[in-house]
């Protein structure tokens, strides 16, 4: 009887330090992206656009993104980070063409989805049950 107890509570603590240290990687990584979402938002509201600077933002944006890609999809779903790729791809061809109310639109939608993924993923009773 102890020793199916300890098995137990070693495998519901593994679980919980993995869900810890995963989740907070996840909330990490988001918070990042998505500041860096902002940032990018902020230079195309500007007066004066520095082409530039846009280019740079987009291309640390899509470079974080593949680092972060390769650890989430680990334990998120493709479907679910493929949807913010997809959208990344769009914000990327948008600003080649410079089509920048079209970025200001799929900026916000990859900002939801991000927020969206933090939130399906997240620890807490909703959505245990």
């Amino acid at each position: 009887m102890l020793k199916e107890f300890l098995i137990c509570a070693i495998i519901i603590i593994v679980i919980l330090v993995g869900n810890t240290v995963t989740q907070g990687y996840s909330r990490n990584s988001i918070e990042e992206i998505n500041d860096k979402l902002r940032e990018l938002k902020q230079m195309l509201d500007d007066e004066e656009k520095n082409e530039e600077q846009i280019q740079v933002k987009k291309e640390e944006i899509e470079q974080d993104w593949e680092d972060m890609f390769s650890k989430l999809a680990y334990y998120i779903e493709h479907d679910e980070l493929e949807k913010f790729a997809r959208i990344l791809e769009n914000i990327k061809t948008y600003i080649e063409v410079k089509e920048y109310d079209n970025v200001d639109k799929e900026i916000n939608e990859g900002i939801f989805i991000l927020e969206h993924i933090e939130d399906k993923y997240s620890f807490n009773l909703q959505n245990i049950f």
